[in-house]
C-alpha cells in the first residue's frame, strides 16, 4: 500500500458490498488457501512466478503483500482475514505491483484474479460494487486471464 492510497477505502467498502456474507469472507482452512495462491500463481498467464502465502505474526490485525529483500514476494495473512476474499486482494496487490495502491490498475488486477478463481458471477458482484463506489478498473499491463484449464471455471474449496 502507498502513502496517501485515496482509493483504499471505498475499495474496502466495495469488498464488503460485493462478499460481505458469502463463502468468500468465510475464514477458511490455511492450506486451502494456500493452494488458492498455488493456482493463481502456477497460471500460464501469470506474469510474476511464486508467491509465497505464510500466515502472519499471532498479534497481525492485517493481511499484506510485500517483497522481501531478496526480490521474493509474500502474502501474509492474519488470523482473522484467513479468507478467499483476502487472499485475492493480496494476490491484486502482487499483480498490479506491491506500490500500486488501491487505484484502477489494482482493481482491474482484482477483477481478474477474482474471476480466475471465483468466475463470473463474483466478478459482476465485484464490478457492480465497484461501480456503486464510483470505481472502475483500469487498463490491464499482464496477459488476459482464461479459464483455469483443471476445472473450467470457479476452484472448489
Amino acid at each position: 500500500m502507498t502513502r496517501g492510497d485515496l482509493g483504499r477505502e471505498a475499495v474496502y467498502a466495495a469488498e464488503i458490498a460485493a462478499f460481505d456474507g458469502t463463502s468468500h469472507e468465510t475464514v477458511t482452512d490455511f492450506d486451502a488457501l494456500v493452494a488458492v495462491g498455488t493456482a493463481v500463481t502456477s497460471a500460464s498467464w501469470w506474469p510474476h512466478g511464486p508467491v509465497a502465502v505464510e500466515r502472519a505474526r499471532s498479534d497481525a490485525a492485517s493481511s499484506s503483500a510485500r517483497r522481501r529483500t531478496s526480490g521474493a514476494t509474500v502474502i501474509r495473512l492474519a488470523a482473522p482475514q484467513m479468507t478467499v476474499a483476502t487472499v485475492l486482494h493480496e494476490l491484486a496487490h502482487v499483480l498490479a505491483g506491491i506500490d500500486a495502491g488501491h487505484g484502477a490498475r489494482f482493481r482491474r488486477a482484482h477483477v481478474d484474479v477474482v474471476g480466475y478463481v471465483l468466475g463470473d458471477e463474483s466478478v459482476g458482484w465485484l464490478l457492480d460494487a465497484y461501480r456503486a463506489f464510483g470505481l472502475e478498473p483500469g487498463e490491464r499491463a499482464w496477459p488476459t486471464p482464461g479459464l483455469r484449464p483443471e476445472a473450467g471455471g470457479p476452484i472448489a474449496l
